[in-house]
C-alpha cells in the first residue's frame, strides 16, 4: 500500500516535490525576455532543492517528476506545457488510490508517480470523458456530436464515435478538474470539495457511480473562488488557517478554531498595480514591471504557465509535515506565527521566492503520497446528527 492520505496533519512519509525548466531551456530568448525566465527558472530551481532537503530531514522520502534537460523553448515554442511545478493541481490521492487527470499537466508527472506506484488515469485512450452537467456537454458539442443522451449510452465505446469527436470529447472533458489534491481536503471520513459554479458543475453521484472510492466519504461542497488551497487550510483537529468568507464554519467545522487572514492587500503594492493593468493580475515578477518584451512574452506564450495569482494568499497555502510542524512561506506573518504557537505547531521557513509568478505556494508544489494515519471519524456528534 504505497498511497494513505486521510487528513492533512498525520506524519508525511513520502511527497512528491515539483521539477522545472532549467535556465538554458530558454537559450535563444532575446535578452529583454530570456534574462528574467533564465533568472525565475535558476532561483526556483534552487528553492526546490532547498525544500527537498527540508523534506528529506524531517524523514520524508521526495520524488520528483524527471525533465529532458536537452529540451529548448526555441524547438517548438507552441509545444510546451507549463513544467511539472504544481503536481497537486490535477492528481488526487485518495486514501489508498491516486488519480491523475491526463493529458492537463506534464507528462512527466504521471511517469514519475507510475514509477513509484500505480495511478488511475481519467480522460485517456478509450478511459470515459467526464461531463459534469449536459450544460458543460451542450458548450462542447458541435454539429457532428451525438445528443448528451446518446453520448451517456456510448460513452464507454470509443468506437461509436468519430475519431475526431472522441479527441474533443477526452480534450474538453471535466475530468478531475474540480477534483484533484488543490481542490479536495480529505479530513478523516469527510471529503471538502471547493467549486466555482462559473467554471463547473460538480455532480456528486455521477463521480461515485464512476468512481466507487468516493463511497467512502460524506462529501461537503462549498463554492469558492480559485482552488480550496488558497482559501483555508485544516492544520491539526481542531484549528484551521482561511480566509474571510470562505464557508461557515460552524456547520462544516462546528467548534475548530478559525485563524482568519486578511488579503493580500495588492492595491498597497504600487509596482504590482502597474503591471495589472498589462496582465491583468495574473502574475508578477518585481524588477519586470516595465519590461514591455518580458510582459509580452510571458502573455503570447506562457499563459498556461502563469495563473491568477491576485486571488491567491500564499500564507494559507501551507504544507502540514505532522501535527506540529507547518511548512511557510512567509516568516514574518505574525498572525499565522501567533496562532500556530497557540496550537504546539511550530513553523519552519521554506523560500520560494518566485511564488507571485507560478501562482502556486508550498501545498501546491508539492503532493502527499503517504502519511502515517488511518480513516478517522472527526466529527462523530455531527455525523450522528446527519
Amino acid at each position: 500500500m504505497k498511497y494513505n492520505i486521510w487528513n492533512k496533519w498525520d506524519p508525511l512519509k513520502v511527497c512528491m516535490l515539483g521539477n522545472n525548466y532549467t535556465p538554458e531551456f530558454f537559450n535563444g530568448l532575446p535578452d529583454k525576455a530570456g534574462d528574467p525566465l533564465k533568472r525565475i527558472c535558476e532561483e526556483t530551481l534552487e528553492d526546490l532543492e532547498g525544500y527537498k532537503r527540508i523534506l528529506q530531514d524531517f524523514g520524508v522520502q521526495v520524488i520528483q517528476p524527471e525533465m529532458d534537460r536537452k529540451e529548448r523553448f526555441m524547438d517548438n515554442p507552441s509545444r510546451y506545457p507549463r513544467g511539472p511545478l504544481q503536481p497537486r493541481d490535477y492528481q488526487l490521492v485518495l486514501g489508498n488510490t491516486c488519480f491523475v487527470n491526463y493529458g492537463y499537466d506534464h507528462p512527466s508527472i504521471i511517469d514519475r508517480l507510475n514509477n513509484y506506484a500505480p495511478v488511475n488515469c481519467i480522460g485517456s485512450n478509450g478511459i470515459m470523458p467526464y461531463f459534469s452537467s449536459e450544460k458543460t456537454y451542450n458548450i462542447v458539442k458541435g454539429a457532428d456530436f451525438p445528443t448528451y443522451e446518446q453520448f451517456l449510452e456510448n460513452s464507454t465505446n470509443k468506437n461509436y464515435f468519430e475519431d475526431f469527436v472522441w479527441e474533443e470529447l477526452i480534450e474538453f472533458s471535466d475530468g478531475f478538474e474540480g477534483l484533484a489534491s488543490a481542490t479536495c481536503f480529505m479530513i478523516g471520513k469527510r471529503l471538502y470539495i471547493g467549486r466555482n459554479d462559473d467554471i463547473i458543475d460538480i455532480d456528486i453521484n455521477e463521480y461515485k457511480k464512476n468512481l466507487p472510492e468516493f463511497d467512502k466519504f460524506q462529501i461537503t461542497i462549498s463554492p469558492m473562488d480559485g482552488h480550496t488551497d488558497g482559501n483555508f487550510h485544516p492544520l491539526k483537529p481542531g484549528a484551521i488557517l482561511s480566509l474571510k468568507d470562505v464557508q461557515t464554519y460552524s456547520e462544516t467545522f462546528p467548534g475548530w478554531d478559525i485563524c482568519y487572514l486578511p488579503d493580500q492587500s495588492w492595491n498597497k503594492v504600487g509596482e504590482f498595480m502597474k503591471l495589472k493593468y498589462k496582465n491583468q493580475g495574473k502574475w508578477w515578477l518585481a524588477g519586470e514591471e516595465d519590461n514591455a518584451e518580458f510582459t509580452h512574452f510571458v502573455e503570447t506564450w506562457l499563459q498556461d504557465w502563469v495563473g491568477y495569482v491576485e486571488e491567491t494568499v500564499f500564507d494559507v497555502n501551507v504544507l502540514m509535515l505532522d501535527e506540529h510542524h507547518c511548512c511557510v512561506a512567509n516568516p514574518n506573518n505574525q498572525t499565522v506565527n501567533t496562532f500556530l504557537k497557540k496550537h504546539k505547531i511550530e513553523p519552519v521557513y521554506v523560500p520560494f521566492r518566485h511564488r507571485y509568478f507560478w501562482d502556486g505556494g508550498l501545498h501546491c508544489i508539492t503532493l502527499d503520497l503517504y502519511r502515517e494515519g488511518k480513516q478517522q471519524d472527526y466529527f462523530p456528534q455531527k455525523d450522528q446528527q446527519i
